[in-house]
């Protein structure tokens, strides 16, 4: 007759290891990386919330609304106004779409410092946005009477062109 062994089933198994003193090790350390990542995501909602309050904040809400503006007002006569306004709020802005208007500002002053705006970020704007600049930078090259800027930008663009 053959010997019947009680073999454990792999549940009791699993019960066993559940019990040993390493499964209350791993539990213990789970809790404490538990507790760490609790104040982890605590510290991240906090700043989330801190963005997110300087997102709607007056001067961004306001900013948002004169840029808004300028792009309506782009080959109309207030243009020029709320461009020359924006700009002495609040500089130049960061994005290329909305750099763009900028070239059509008939001021000699903000024209060079906005082909230095553009040659610092020239190489954070994707490649769109660089085709863009460019053509915009010819454009004004060709089309300026004034020959130190036409100068700078025949300057500018070699230095972004390969």
């Amino acid at each position: 007759m053959a010997e019947e062994r009680k073999k454990l089933s792999w549940r009791e198994i699993d019960k066993l290891k559940d019990a040993s003193g390493l499964a209350k090790l791993r539990k213990k350390r789970e809790k404490e990386t538990s507790s760490e990542r609790y104040s982890e995501d605590r510290k991240a909602k906090e700043r989330y919330l801190k963005e997110l309050e300087k997102l709607f904040s007056k001067e961004d809400s306001e900013k948002e609304e004169l840029l808004k503006k300028l792009h309506q007002t782009v080959g109309k006569k207030d243009f020029k106004k709320v461009a020359l306004l924006f700009y002495e709020k609040f500089g130049f802005p960061d994005t290329a779409r909305d750099l763009l208007p900028f070239f059509d500002v008939e001021e000699r002053e903000i024209l060079v410092k906005l082909l230095e705006k553009v040659k610092e970020r020239f190489l954070e704007f994707n490649p769109f946005e660089r085709q863009a600049l460019i053509s915009r930078l010819k454009t004004l090259q060709f089309s300026t009477r004034d020959e130190y800027l036409a100068y700078r930008c025949e300057k500018l663009l070699r230095e972004l062109t390969p």
